[in-house]
């Protein structure tokens, strides 16, 4: 018997419904489909590489700046083509531009090689961050769709900046069992930087927390908590941390937790 035939019209519809099941059979439900519909950014992405006919785009090469950096930094620094590979995201040209040269001083990264994290920044939330990432048989994130920031703006709203960032991957020593003021006046008095330091925000250090793990599997704040410079929905600060095989956790109040610190930049 002859091959049905299918019009030009129809060939579309039965290439989507082919699509349609192998991302069911990858294991992708109503609301992982959904996604790219709702973010505007992975949208554009995607058309990109849809309209690129799937072809991969070439690695990112590193500057000479990010080299050296990395050099120093060794496997706490993380690069332009780790955002891109974990996060599913592409920096534009311009992008790339603004990213090209390290602002922090040698001697600065030397100092904080062995307790700092530097990487470069994507404008992505903590749900843009949680939706993106993935490792197999791996939990990133402690709750997803019922978890009580969905709804809090420095989890929907609050974006990593584009900008090389330097944050401490251990907490700032002595800030334990103290009130959150007190710990903040202790980061000026512990760090000195000659520009200053500042208390990150909960979706800085979720975005490192998540992309470290992703590119080095190791778990920073496995059994702190890191207050964070947002105020949750009841008044406390936002904590990030306690990162364990049931994912990392997004806390708020007065937990018992340490405080980390962000180098400003140069």
């Amino acid at each position: 018997m002859a091959s049905p035939i299918v019009s030009p019209e129809m060939r579309p519809v039965k290439r989507a419904g082919e699509c349609l099941g192998v991302l069911i059979e990858e294991g992708l439900n109503a609301d992982d489909m959904q996604a790219p519909i709702d973010d505007t950014q992975f949208r554009r992405e995607l058309m990109r590489f849809w309209k690129n006919r799937g072809r991969s785009v070439e690695p990112v090469t590193e500057t000479p700046s990010q080299a050296r950096a990395r050099q120093i930094m060794g496997n706490n620094f993380l690069g332009v083509e780790d955002v891109q590979r974990h996060f599913g995201v592409r920096y534009t040209p311009e992008e790339l531009a603004t990213l090209a040269e390290i602002p922090f001083p040698e001697h600065t990264l030397v100092d904080c090689e062995a307790n700092h994290v530097l990487f470069p920044g994507y404008p992505l939330t903590i749900l843009d961050i949680r939706q993106r990432a993935t490792k197999k048989g791996a939990k990133l994130f402690h709750s997803d769709r019922d978890a009580w920031y969905n709804n809090e703006k420095f989890a929907k709203d609050e974006r990593v900046s584009l900008r090389w960032y330097l944050i401490r991957r251990d907490p700032v020593g002595f800030s334990t069992s103290s009130t959150f003021e007190s710990q903040r006046k202790l980061i000026e008095e512990l760090m000195k930087f000659p520009r200053g330091v500042d208390v990150p925000r909960a979706c800085e250090v979720s975005y490192m927390t998540i992309l470290y793990f992703l590119v080095t599997g190791n778990q920073l704040f496995g059994n702190i908590y890191i207050h964070c410079i947002d105020i949750s929905w009841g008044g406390g600060p936002v904590c990030v941390g306690y990162f364990s095989q049931s994912g990392l956790n997004v806390n708020y109040g007065n937990v018992w937790g340490t405080i980390a610190a962000k180098a400003s930049e140069w």
